[in-house]
């Protein structure tokens, strides 16, 4: 996925993502969920850097989990080459005509059960970490689901920030933003890359979009100034 930075203010915020899922029993409060990317968050950071990040739940955002390392979670291993949290550099320029691009890769390793997070800025992923199989009920067994794209927050009396690039897919102004090489990586390991669409949402197309999936790629994002 490209990465991008942006000047946001406090109560404004902007993400990229994916998520693994089971969704428990039906209830959400047995929703299991790991989320990787990257976001900007000044509220949380006190700067408008762009961050590597992680997030974690095993009830539905309830009570358990939390960001990054901020609780008892994920496990960083030693000589790592980034923390969730840190911020990442160096981010895309807006508009410009170099991405930077940042790989990530989640998988359940089949003899711990833990879940590995791997990232790469411009290169191959290597091993940042896990989230042990023990904080998690259903997650400890499988994912159900997997999900991929970004979002953007904002207090009630601010316009909602850029998504992305800033720019929106489909012929918008500037260069949109993307995800390549998309991947399925089954309970063997197997990796396979996902060349039909899948189903998407979108909660605003005047502010933000996404494109079908073609080739194992699509490209997404907006400018915002959505005013709720």
């Amino acid at each position: 996925m490209d990465v991008y930075g942006h000047k946001l203010k406090v109560g404004q915020w902007s993400s990229t993502t994916f998520w693994i899922f089971h969704d428990g029993d039906g209830n959400k409060s047995s929703c299991n969920t790991i989320q990787v990317g990257w976001h900007i968050n000044p509220d949380r950071y006190g700067d408008s850097h762009t961050h590597f990040y992680t997030l974690w739940t095993r009830d539905g955002y309830e009570t358990t989990g939390c960001f990054n390392m901020d609780c008892p979670g994920f496990i960083r291993v030693d000589g790592a080459v980034i923390a969730p949290g840190d911020a990442i550099h160096h981010v895309s320029d807006v508009p410009g005509v170099h991405a930077q691009n940042i790989t990530l890769r989640v998988n359940k390793d089949k003899k711990t059960g833990d879940w590995w997070v791997y990232y790469g800025f411009n290169n191959i992923p290597t091993g940042v970490g896990y989230f042990p199989k023990s904080l998690f009920s259903y997650l400890a067994q499988k994912a159900t689901r997997v999900a991929f794209g970004a979002f953007v927050r904002s207090k009630r009396s601010n316009p909602t920030p850029p998504m992305g690039s800033g720019a929106l897919p489909n012929g918008g102004m500037g260069r949109p933003a993307s995800f390549t090489d998309l991947r399925f990586i089954d309970h063997e390991g197997n990796s396979r890359p996902i060349m039909a669409d899948l189903p998407k949402t979108v909660t605003d197309e005047k502010c933000h979009s996404i494109t079908p999936i073609d080739h194992a790629e699509c490209f997404y994002g907006g400018p915002g100034g959505c005013i709720r």
